[in-house]
């Protein structure tokens, strides 16, 4: 990947002035683009206010209420800091791995699944869900929401996340929400201009090809000024804007490409 010196909207700038179109979004924490509405704001009043270290605070319970919004059927929410508590919750409802609806049919119902935003969920059988959430930067906390009380038992009560986090995924948090419920950003984002080359559910998709030849594709793409995932398992993103010219000596290389795996 390039050196980024900077970003805005969905693309990266190098140390050159290069630019970028981000097909990675920093494995979907950047689905809204690299600059989240308000962010900048909310963590210069948070962090003015001391309000950092892991104290519990109000940000808490404001996240939990947005998120009973978002998945009104998985009211029981657990906030953990280490993705290890993610982990053991995950093994006390099941020995399954999650669906994950970018990589797998939708039919394929688990009882734990990872929620992507503008796709579905693991169906009517998950009980427990493991929501990818816009953040900016790898250390958001961690979400768990549970559909019932009764399978809470074996899983690891939330633990004490600094308030500036909880703030920063409630103000992306939020910002998702509006998105979702416009109907024309919705519909942006599920057209999909790799549909038919590469399998595709949503803006997500996988390019199916070997380690080896994803090496190669995403080589040749960042020389064509766009960023793909690091590996072929990660499901590449479209991104919410983008200029057509910008992308389509990308998308007839991915057509090239796509033959391999036919």
């Amino acid at each position: 990947m390039p050196t980024v010196v900077r970003a805005r909207s969905f693309y990266l700038y190098d140390g050159f002035g290069a630019r970028y179109t981000d097909f990675f979004q920093n494995y979907g924490r950047a689905i809204l683009g690299h600059r989240p509405e308000l962010i900048q704001r909310s963590i210069k009043s948070t962090v003015s206010r001391g309000l950092v270290s892991e104290y519990p605070s109000v940000f808490t319970g404001r996240l939990e209420k947005l998120l009973a919004t978002l998945f009104p059927d998985f009211p029981v929410i657990r906030i953990y800091s280490d993705h290890q508590k993610v982990l053991q919750a995950v093994r006390a409802v099941t020995g399954d791995a999650p669906f994950d609806p970018a990589t797998m049919p939708g039919h394929a119902s688990r009882t734990v699944s990872y929620w992507r935003p503008f796709l579905g969920f693991g169906g009517a059988d998950s009980v427990m869900l493991l929501p990818i959430l816009p953040f900016p930067g790898s250390f958001v906390p961690q979400v768990v929401c549970l559909k019932e009380e009764a399978c809470t038992g074996d899983v690891p009560p939330s633990d004490a996340v600094s308030p500036l986090l909880l703030d920063l995924l409630i103000k992306t948090t939020a910002n998702l929400i509006r998105s979702l419920e416009s109907d024309e950003t919705v519909k942006r984002r599920m057209d999909n201009p790799l549909a038919g080359v590469f399998e595709t559910r949503g803006p997500y998709g996988l390019t199916g090809l070997s380690p080896t030849r994803y090496e190669a594709f995403a080589l040749e793409a960042l020389a064509l000024k766009v960023v793909l995932p690091p590996t072929s398992d990660v499901p590449f993103i479209i991104p919410g804007e983008y200029a057509k010219g910008d992308v389509r000596p990308f998308l007839e290389l991915a057509g090239q490409y796509a033959i391999a795996v036919r």
